[in-house]
């Protein structure tokens, strides 16, 4: 996949799809580190009220992060194996003699 341009919107000759999930994947990212540092804001000022809860909250908060970042990458991943597949049999489909 080369990109796209805006033409390909309106053809079905080549997949848009992978390129949009890039975009997607990188957006899921942002939003996983968002609600992770919320999360350990949350945390920082739980510790004023109780040191175990806030300390255990913001240690949940840390694992949750890398956790969520690499569960993401791997759905992104499966979906793009899936385009992939698609790819690889058109070129497949174009090496086979003509009938």
């Amino acid at each position: 996949m080369n990109g796209f341009e805006i033409g390909d919107l309106f053809k079905f000759d080549k997949m848009v799809a992978p390129t949009i999930l890039r975009i997607v994947y990188w957006l899921g990212l942002i939003g996983i580190a968002i609600a992770c540092l919320m999360s350990m804001l949350g945390a920082i000022r739980m510790m004023s009220f109780s040191a175990a809860t806030g300390l255990g909250m913001l240690l949940v908060a840390i694992i949750a992060l890398g956790f969520g970042a690499l569960v993401w990458r791997i759905v992104i991943e499966i979906y793009m194996v899936i385009f992939s597949i698609n790819d690889r049999l058109g070129e497949i489909r174009d090496r086979l003699p003509p009938k």
